[in-house]
């Protein structure tokens, strides 16, 4: 029987990677329901997450330490820790009036731990808060900026995924606002699976996608035969998983 492929993934943060949610009664992390979804896209690969989120840390003090732990002085015939590192931070930063542009410094310096180990990163954006007044219209302009720095910048083998818009309070209902929203900065324990699952799709389609360019062209075309054909069970709810399924298309990773 064939080995089967190992993927290795770090979840790198603060409290939201960690999950935190209640007061700090219950963690959730978002990697649950992540790992539920590469899971089944990908059930030929033998998955492991580590998870480092550490509740109050800020990307100016304490992320570089915490990411150089993570990734200790290689030895000759090492292999890269992880395959992937996916990177969540800024919230407290902005919480504290750090400016953005130094915020996102920083994070580059993160960055680049990993990426000099030859791992992938996917960098998220930062979520936005609950609540209204000038402290969080500040912080909503510097999240803004922070963001668009994050969206913006390019380098071999990071890969950015917005989730400040795919989980947008602009789009949540009131009731989804209590269903997944904690209280101002942190979600429930459905709000870190919708998490999960954004940012689980993410990454299954930045896999396929190499997958799909490691392949010669004419096998290519094969696996998106009939790719406009709509499949029964997606008329159902996307957000659910319960279906069991994963329906990635050509348009997906262009």
């Amino acid at each position: 029987m064939a080995a089967r492929q190992k993927l290795r993934i770090l979840c790198f943060g603060d409290s939201l990677t960690a999950g935190y949610s209640y007061l700090g009664s219950t963690y959730h992390p978002y990697h649950f329901k992540m790992d539920q979804m590469l899971a089944m896209a990908f059930p030929d690969y033998e998955i492991t997450t580590v998870e480092r989120g550490k509740c109050g840390d800020m990307v100016r003090n304490g992320f570089l330490t915490r990411m150089q732990e993570c990734f200790p002085p290689a030895k000759k015939d090492d292999k890269r820790p992880f395959d992937w590192v996916i990177v969540l931070g800024g919230t407290n930063d902005i919480a504290f009036k750090v400016p953005p542009q130094e915020i996102f410094k920083k994070l580059t310096e993160v960055w680049d731990i990993p990426l000099r180990r030859g791992c992938k990163v996917l960098a998220l954006t930062v979520p936005d808060v609950v609540g209204d007044g000038k402290f969080k219209m500040r912080g909503d302009a510097d999240r803004k900026v922070l963001n668009e720095l994050i969206m913006g910048y390019k380098k071999p083998n990071l890969h950015v995924y917005d989730l400040h818009d795919a989980i947008s309070l602009t789009k949540m209902s009131s009731t989804d606002r209590k269903t997944y929203r904690d209280d101002q900065i942190h979600f429930t324990p459905e709000g870190y699976d919708l998490i999960g699952n954004k940012v689980g799709m993410a990454l299954v389609s930045l896999l396929v996608k190499q997958r799909v360019a490691d392949l010669p062209p004419a096998k290519r075309r094969r696996i998106f035969k009939n790719d406009d054909k709509l499949f029964e069970e997606e008329t159902g709810n996307p957000e659910s998983l319960d279906g069991g399924y994963v329906v990635v298309r050509r348009t997906d990773l262009d």
